[in-house]
């Protein structure tokens, strides 16, 4: 397998799509919200778009297809759900696609939508999560349940630590912010704050980020963290109850 590259591509207010490409000038794009930056990334580096992949129906990750099947007629549309126009290729938890530089496996994590699956990349470790898990935070729960939010995060949970998370929003800081105020428990996030400043400062986004780290400090995400234990010690809740 060749290996891969990720573009982070800014969307919207605070939305983020992603173009992975190889050496070899191909190319897929996950939940394009608008279509003329991607476009133009593609082109400016010569590259060929074979498949785009969909997370969920939301319009802020589908609103850039009809733009992008305009210049490259002939790309696939992976997506969860026929509902969402343009899908050819239907996806279901456990299936395996290909594109044409790396292979997904799919998640199904249903909560912030129904239909919302997440993409694993398990060879280059890296996962595209759309709008379920955010640093330091996780989706808001529209159509489906908590108990199905909460199981969607464990499954997110039991993924290799080393895998790279690439996430549909830019929430950081509200998320930390929150965590640091509703726990009030600043000085546990001192250091992942600094880390994250230090981020935004040099990138401009605290996008994309270890999974290792947020199974340490997201306690929507993993509730038997050193810190989640602490909480869950000194306010009796259970792993649930804390989510």
């Amino acid at each position: 397998m060749k290996s891969i590259k990720v573009k982070v591509i800014n969307q919207l207010k605070d939305n983020y799509s992603f173009i992975i490409y190889s050496n070899n000038g191909k190319a897929c794009v996950i939940d394009p919200a608008e279509s003329l930056p991607i476009i133009e990334f593609i082109k400016n580096n010569n590259l060929k778009i074979k498949d785009i992949f969909i997370t969920h129906h939301h319009k802020d990750h589908t609103g850039g297809i009809e733009g992008l099947i305009n210049i490259f007629p002939q790309v696939n549309i992976h997506s969860p759900s026929s509902n969402i126009e343009n899908t050819r290729f239907i996806l279901q938890n456990n299936d395996e696609v290909e594109s044409s530089i790396n292979s997904f496996k799919i998640i199904s994590t249903p909560g912030h939508t129904l239909d919302h699956i997440v993409y694993y990349d398990k060879h280059n470790k890296i996962l595209f999560c759309g709008d379920t898990l955010f640093r330091l935070g996780c989706g808001r729960v529209f159509e489906g349940t908590l108990n199905q939010m909460y199981s969607s995060l464990q499954k997110i949970n039991e993924i290799e630590s080393e895998t790279v998370i690439y996430c549909g929003h830019e929430y950081t800081m509200k998320n930390l912010t929150f965590l640091e105020t509703t726990l009030d428990k600043q000085n546990l996030y001192l250091d992942i704050r600094q880390k994250i400043e230090s981020e935004i400062e040099l990138h401009n986004q605290s996008i994309p980020f270890e999974l290792y780290e947020e199974k340490s400090y997201n306690l929507f995400l993993n509730q038997e963290s050193k810190i989640g234990e602490l909480i869950k010690k000194e306010l009796k809740l259970d792993n649930y109850e804390l989510f």
